[in-house]
C-alpha cells in the first residue's frame, strides 16, 4: 500500500511541478518580426517593406522584416537578424526596446520586438525587398483601420469518420470568424499579420498612455 501511494504523490507532484507548454506548439510556424522605429523631430516613423515579387510568399504586399525562427534562435534574435539581412544594417544600428503582442492565427505564432533604427540611408536587400517606406507612428495611434469579418469553413477530407460523432456531416462545427484589417496610407496599403500587428501595437501604446 506504502508503495502505492507513494506513486500517487509521485504522480501528483509531476502535476505540481509542470509548467504549461502550448499543445502541439513545436508543429505551429514560429517567426518574428520587428517594428522599426525611426526618431522624427516631432515623434517615430515606423519602416515598412514592400515584398518583392521575385519572392513567392505575398508578393508585392506590405509587411515588416522579419521570418521563421531557426532552431537555436530567440524569437528576438530572429526579428533583428532578419531585419539586419533585409535591410541591409550592421547590428548597432538596431536597438531593441521590448516586445509587442505575440500573434496567433492557425498554425502560425508571430512575435513583433519593437526597435530603435538609427543611422539609416534607405538601403535594402534587393532580392528581397522591392522598397521601403516609412508611416508616423501618430497615424496608428490615431487611425482606426478598416475591418471586414467573414467566418472560416472547415474543409474535411472524405475520409473523415463522420459515423463515428453525433451529428454525423451536420455536426455544428464551433464557427471561427476571422477579422481582416486594412490601413490606407499615401496610396499604401497596409492589410493582414502587419495591420493587426501594428492596431495591437498602437493599443498597447494608447493604453500605457
Amino acid at each position: 500500500m506504502e508503495t502505492v501511494d507513494a506513486e500517487r504523490e509521485s504522480l501528483l507532484n509531476r502535476i505540481r511541478e509542470h509548467e504549461p507548454a502550448v499543445i502541439d506548439d513545436d508543429r505551429k510556424f514560429h517567426c518574428a518580426v520587428c517594428i522599426p522605429m525611426i526618431r522624427t523631430d516631432t515623434g517615430y516613423d515606423i519602416l515598412f517593406e514592400v515584398r518583392s515579387g521575385k519572392i513567392p510568399a505575398q508578393p508585392g504586399d506590405v509587411c515588416l522584416p522579419g521570418g521563421a525562427t531557426e532552431p537555436g534562435e530567440t524569437p528576438l534574435q530572429t526579428a533583428m537578424r532578419e531585419t539586419c539581412e533585409e535591410l541591409l544594417l550592421r547590428p548597432d544600428q538596431l536597438i531593441p526596446v521590448g516586445p509587442a503582442d505575440v500573434l496567433r492565427e492557425g498554425d502560425v505564432v508571430l512575435r513583433p520586438y519593437a526597435a530603435l533604427l538609427s543611422d539609416y540611408s534607405g538601403s535594402f536587400s534587393r532580392q528581397e525587398v522591392a522598397e521601403v517606406f516609412r508611416v508616423p507612428l501618430d497615424f496608428f495611434l490615431t487611425t482606426e483601420p478598416e475591418v471586414y469579418t467573414f467566418p472560416m469553413s472547415y474543409e474535411l477530407p472524405e475520409n473523415f469518420p463522420f459515423h463515428r460523432i453525433v451529428g454525423g456531416r451536420d455536426y455544428a462545427w464551433r464557427q471561427t470568424i476571422h477579422e481582416a484589417l486594412f490601413y490606407e496610407y499615401e496610396g499604401r496599403t497596409i492589410w493582414g499579420f502587419t495591420a493587426r500587428v501594428m492596431r495591437a501595437f498602437a493599443a498597447m501604446l494608447t493604453r500605457r498612455e
